[in-house]
């Protein structure tokens, strides 16, 4: 009897502009360096596609997930997109979801379809940003619940804080979780790759259990905070100029918690390029994106209660579109 080797599955969590697909570039860079590939599951409100078009070559597949629930509004698509995943080539299966979801729901499902999809070890990582931690207001709820249901965790954004301000966040996480583990890309990337060479534990040796619900999960205050938020996309055809990007993404509204915009340069042709705003820190150097991608030239707002109106207009007034 051949013995079934185990698949990892690892879910990636984080608010807005936390870093997570800085993680996963990150983790595909060492499963590479590894020998080794993953599937990939992105989802996002509006348009995945824009992130699959960051991610190196080093992934056996990229299915994107436009959702802002994913277990309300594509649980199912989840599910098949994962079954594909587990027969395919891939070493292991990360999905990253999107900055306001609730992991608890889709913890319990997969708990419950397990076998269905028996990924072993099944893990979460939460990517906790350092500048906002405990400071998002009725929305730290949501990011408790990312971090008390996490496995593992990742402090990201800690420049510009001082070792007294980054202690006292890590033990403030820990306090929200003490059996987490805090890591760094290449330990979980090597953690995973152990993990993926063991045997298929039996259904009493598995390494995560989480609520005893058989997978009818009560929707409660914090993952109706996950709901709160919508998402709004518009086309950005044509090219432009860097610091006009910059200076639109900058001027938008304090509703709009995050901002990505792919787009043309007139100033380097040749490639797409993505810019990013989280909150209202500053936007950073673009990200130079697939030419041959899906996704289309857009800007994509996330926000709680966010006017798609008011920011169309604010587009047709910045750009003449």
């Amino acid at each position: 009897m051949a013995i079934l080797m185990s698949k990892p599955l690892l879910f990636i969590t984080g608010f807005l502009g936390a870093g997570k697909t800085t993680l996963l570039r990150a983790l595909l860079d060492e499963y590479k360096r590894l020998d080794l590939t993953a599937d990939v599951i992105l989802n996002d409100f509006e348009n995945a596609e824009i992130d699959a078009s960051t991610l190196p070559e080093s992934e056996a597949s990229v299915f994107p997930l436009a959702a802002s629930c994913a277990c309300c509004d594509s649980l199912d698509e989840l599910k098949n997109l994962c079954l594909a995943a587990q027969t395919g080539r891939g070493d292991a299966l990360f999905i990253e979801l999107n900055g306001t979801a609730d992991p608890l729901p889709l913890l319990e499902a997969f708990t419950v379809m397990e076998k269905e999809m028996p990924f072993s070890p099944r893990w979460q990582v939460a990517v906790v940003d350092a500048r906002y931690w405990r400071k998002r207001k009725e929305f730290d709820a949501l990011e408790t619940r990312q971090v008390e249901t996490a496995t593992h965790w990742i402090l990201t954004h800690r420049e510009g804080l001082s070792d007294e301000e980054i202690d006292l966040i890590v033990q403030s996480v820990e306090e929200t979780n003490q059996y987490a583990t805090r890591i760094d890309a290449s330990r979980l990337a090597g953690e995973i790759e152990a993990a993926a060479m063991q045997p298929l534990r039996a259904k009493e040796d598995s390494s995560w259990r989480v609520g005893e619900s058989g997978g009818e999960h009560l929707h409660d205050h914090e993952h109706a905070l996950s709901h709160r938020f919508t998402g709004c996309q518009i086309p950005l055809p044509g090219r432009y100029r860097s610091s006009q990007m910059v200076r639109f993404l900058e001027s938008l509204p304090a509703e709009v918690l995050r901002a990505k915009a792919l787009v043309k340069l007139s100033e380097a042709p040749g490639y797409r390029w993505i810019f990013e705003r989280t909150g209202r820190h500053p936007v950073g150097e673009p990200l130079k994106g697939d030419i041959f991608s899906k996704a289309s030239p857009s800007l994509v707002c996330i926000g709680p209660a966010l006017d798609p109106v008011l920011l169309r207009e604010m587009v047709r007034e910045h750009f003449g579109i």
